[in-house]
């Protein structure tokens, strides 16, 4: 199929989905928040004894997201999950522009789905777009385009680790079905060391090892990926992202590179030079579509990234990349690290995959009682 078939043909789909939606003259009555705090499980992100500890790897989970409930005239309800950080401002904001509105007056055509603050606007959008799912009786998948994949494979996490801790994170994710553990490194980590002992504790993983562009350079970096070489692992953004680095380095690597690129341009470069062998991708569920079907006729396959996110969330990154072809790579979706994810049906992984539910919207339910739980003032 072209470039051409295949974008009119997503059109046709969205265009009828929507023609549908705005036909419904259903009505957003109500917009709730509720402000969560969801510590990570104790010892699941990081060893706190490393000794060049980034500290933001062991707090991270100390800030508040928001859990969204936008009720319809319908008695449906659509929820979403905003990201760590975000003002409460932005929330109420976009809830009170919301309310009362008609739902086919929202402009699905532009990110901001014409919401005042965009910064909680991929939060709406997942809200938006579960409730549109439950009302047409469609999963969100198929709202995004149609559903490329019945599964989605998906990693274990950790942060910086001792070689002790990696060796049993290691172990675990293997007890739970997982096929592939992501990790962090930094410049003057002893990396080789860590990934040889837990490749050998456990030979059945596959690894992706994010360095958060902490080498200065490729020249600092190539005495290390030279020692990595001949392990099942992707190596992801060692240096900072110029593209004239990445290409110095795959040139003398067999290493596959994985780029999170600054934006749709640097994308493109990549694609057109050649600079990268993977690309890990996020943004709101319609963008990251999008750049993966980019992603796709470049021939570069994708993950999605993460931000450790609760079960919402999670499962939108889930529609989104079963909307694609190109995701492919393990995504970074470790609610499940969590003390909850404050799902009622908690993630099922089975051999490295989360199945795509079929069930109408996002097809999770929240946990009242957990949602109550880790609620703040």
């Amino acid at each position: 199929m072209s470039n051409m078939t295949r974008r009119s043909a997503v059109g046709a789909v969205a265009g009828a989905f929507t023609a549908a939606w705005a036909q419904s003259r259903l009505r957003i009555e109500k917009v709730d928040h509720h402000k969560v705090v969801v510590p990570m499980k104790k010892g699941t992100a990081v060893s706190l004894d490393y000794p060049n500890l980034d500290r933001r790897l062991a707090e991270f989970d100390r800030y508040p997201k928001f859990i969204l409930e936008i009720h319809a005239s319908n008695g449906m309800t659509g929820i979403g999950e905003t990201a760590r950080q975000v003002p409460e401002e932005s929330v109420r904001a976009n809830a009170a522009h919301l309310r009362g509105r008609g739902l086919g007056d929202i402009d699905l055509g532009r990110e901001s789905l014409g919401l005042p603050d965009p910064r909680t606007a991929d939060a709406f959008e997942m809200a938006i777009y579960d409730l549109m799912g439950k009302t047409l009786g469609v999963p969100v998948c198929d709202l995004l385009g149609g559903r490329k994949q019945d599964k989605v494979a998906v990693s274990y996490w950790t942060g910086q680790r001792t070689i002790p801790d990696l060796l049993m994170v290691g172990r675990r994710a293997v007890e739970l079905g997982f096929k592939n553990l992501k990790f962090k490194g930094r410049f003057g980590d002893p990396i080789v060391d860590q990934l040889d002992a837990v490749a050998k504790e456990c030979p059945g993983l596959s690894f992706i090892i994010d360095f958060n562009s902490s080498y200065p350079d490729p020249g600092s970096f190539l005495p290390v990926a030279h020692r990595m070489q001949g392990y099942n692992v992707t190596i992801e953004d060692p240096v900072p992202k110029r593209l004239d680095w990445f290409h110095q380095l795959r040139d003398r690597l067999t290493i596959p590179f994985a780029l999170t690129p600054s934006g749709p341009q640097q994308m493109f470069e990549a694609i057109r030079t050649g600079a990268v062998d993977v690309f890990n991708l996020g943004g709101d569920m319609r963008t990251f579509a999008r750049m993966c079907h980019t992603a796709e006729l470049g021939g570069i396959p994708a993950w999605h990234g993460s931000g450790a996110e609760l079960g919402v969330r999670d499962m939108s990154f889930v529609h989104a990349a079963a909307a694609t072809r190109a995701c492919t790579i393990p995504s970074d979706t470790i609610c499940f690290l969590r003390e909850s994810d404050l799902l009622a049906q908690p993630f099922r992984v089975k051999d490295g995959f989360v199945d795509v539910p079929r069930s109408p919207g996002l097809g999770v339910d929240l946990d009242r009682d957990a949602l109550k739980r880790f609620t703040v003032a």
